[in-house]
């Protein structure tokens, strides 16, 4: 696995400050888009402001910088992905203060000693009730996914600094912060990320739970009556936290269940020659012939009568 940047950067950093500026919030909602893209900061008081940003440019358009800045909400919304697109994440270390965040119906409280990811392909917020400080990594998903960290398992989850695997990753950050140039600070930074968020994926709580979830829909393929609300009710969990589940995972319950039915039927249509295609989609769970043939072209490329003539 390589994840570290060929180069790093010995550019002096570039400093963005409120301070004296008449209508310092304006200006930082200006700021903040300058410094990594449309974003749209909101005040949530009415005490002065005031907020900083000293970033370092690194090669392959991402970005390391320090933030400092009062009570907030900073918004990702549609209007400004249609605005200004961005295939980047932001990796938050979370120095001072506290945040919530919240992406893909994920909600999150960053302490102090935590990080989180959020992409930037889509919608997000994060909720600053005071004075705060972090660390910003703001860099291309292609950095990750091309080295097989796919972003969409780690959206809105923290990770806390007493974490064994995280504990480097602030370490260096530490480092940062305290003055040290980034160029010492940056190499092995990335393999580090990706081993910490990699383990951070492992065995929680809420990973065995969605596999316990899943299972139990496995199981029940035929079944035309499953639904949210049933597999819900079976689990005595909410709707709400059922479909949380499934958001971790880049997933939803409807595509998981569809998904699910067509690979058992294209494994079902392989291994039994003689028996009607027709009858293989009813005994999964499908109601309509035309559905089932619909999906099943669209998630396998073919019919499954074409399937059926390759065995």
């Amino acid at each position: 696995m390589h994840l570290e940047h060929p180069q790093q950067t010995n550019l002096p950093p570039k400093v963005w400050s409120t301070t004296g500026f008449a209508k310092p919030f304006r200006y930082w909602q200006e700021t903040v888009s300058q410094a990594y893209t449309a974003l749209s900061p909101e005040p949530i008081d009415t005490d002065p402001f005031h907020g900083q940003i000293k970033l370092f440019e690194l090669p392959d358009d991402a970005s390391i910088s320090s933030i400092k800045a009062g009570a907030q909400v900073v918004r990702r919304t549609k209007k400004d992905i249609r605005l200004q697109a961005c295939e980047a994440v932001f990796v938050n270390f979370q120095l001072a203060g506290q945040s919530a965040v919240s992406q893909r119906g994920i909600e999150a409280k960053i302490d102090a000693g935590s990080l989180v990811l959020l992409d930037a392909t889509e919608p997000f917020a994060m909720k600053f009730d005071r004075n705060f400080e972090q660390v910003c990594l703001h860099m291309p998903k292609s950095i990750l996914e091309e080295n097989g960290i796919r972003v969409s398992d780690f959206v809105g989850r923290a990770v806390t600094r007493q974490s064994g695997f995280a504990a480097p990753l602030f370490s260096a950050i530490d480092g940062l912060t305290g003055g040290m140039p980034p160029q010492h600070v940056l190499p092995g930074m990335m393999q580090m990320l990706a081993f910490g968020l990699t383990n951070a994926r492992r065995n929680t709580v809420a990973d065995q739970h969605l596999a316990m979830v899943q299972n139990y829909i496995q199981q029940r393929l035929s079944d035309t009556e499953i639904s949210p609300g049933a597999t819900a009710s079976h689990f005595r969990i909410s709707t709400r936290h059922l479909h949380k589940l499934f958001a971790r995972d880049g997933m939803t319950f409807g595509k998981f269940l569809l998904d699910a039915r067509l690979l058992a039927c294209e494994k079902r249509i392989l291994s039994s020659r003689d028996e009607p295609i027709s009858d293989i989609a009813f005994a999964h769970g499908f109601q309509s012939q035309s559905h089932f043939s619909r999906a099943f072209r669209q998630k396998f490329g073919r019919s499954p009568n074409q399937l059926r003539k390759t065995c």
